[in-house]
């Protein structure tokens, strides 16, 4: 609700009463406390989720597969690189997290909003947006693995059967890239939505009241 809006719905709330800036501070104030008890919430569930899945991951990488390789009687060597690529990715996303779950929790300790609010605002908006760029980043990284991986597996498949290249039908081809896009791009969409699900309309939430504060003080 911007400023303007407010005010109209007080004044039709209150016709006889005007609001003032103390009170519009007031108002402002117990909406932000709002949004970061929210914004806390989302913390802890984040961290459980996050932990959950990134075990899930390295659970595969480390132990899972390498158990199916041995019991298929396969000769497969995934490259160790890989698979620490993939590691490393889901271990970013991981820290990326736990930066900002640090970053958080300290701006927090050390601002209140029942005194200087603009400020505290400024402080929590800059964690998350810093936050938000480096869990992308973290995300690309992590697709870019999953490519690398596919490939790989693709490359093994092709090497252990013997086929020539030349003779696969352009179908078979296309039908490969399709279940790569689709793969990878339906975990990165995920991931994406979780993000903006736990965090995003909150950030827009906080700028909004930042910009009323603003038009407060002007």
């Amino acid at each position: 609700m911007e400023l303007n809006e407010l005010k109209k719905t007080w004044e039709q709330l209150s016709p006889r009463k005007e609001l003032d800036e103390t009170q519009l501070r007031e108002m402002l104030r117990h909406r932000t406390r709002n949004l970061l008890d929210r914004i806390e919430r989302n913390v802890r569930i984040g961290f459980v989720l996050l932990f959950v899945l990134i075990a899930l991951f390295l659970l595969d990488d480390f132990v899972l597969t390498p158990m199916l390789i041995k019991e298929m009687s396969v000769n497969i060597e995934i490259p160790v690189w890989l698979t620490f690529l993939s590691a490393f990715s889901n271990v970013l996303i991981f820290a990326t997290f736990i930066y900002f779950m640090v970053q958080y929790f300290k701006i927090k300790k050390r601002h209140d909003i029942s005194g200087n609010m603009k400020e505290t605002l400024e402080k929590i908006i800059s964690a998350m947006q810093i936050y938000q760029k480096l869990f992308y980043m973290a995300l690309i990284t992590l697709s870019f693995a999953m490519v690398l991986q596919f490939i790989s597996g693709m490359s093994y498949g092709i090497e252990n059967q013997n086929i020539d290249i030349s003779q696969v039908p352009l179908y078979k081809w296309i039908f490969a890239l399709g279940v790569l896009i689709f793969t990878v791009g339906s975990i990165y969409l995920l991931w994406r939505w979780g993000f903006r699900k736990l965090y995003g309309k909150y950030i827009a939430k906080l700028r909004q009241t930042l910009r009323e504060l603003n038009e407060i003080d002007n």
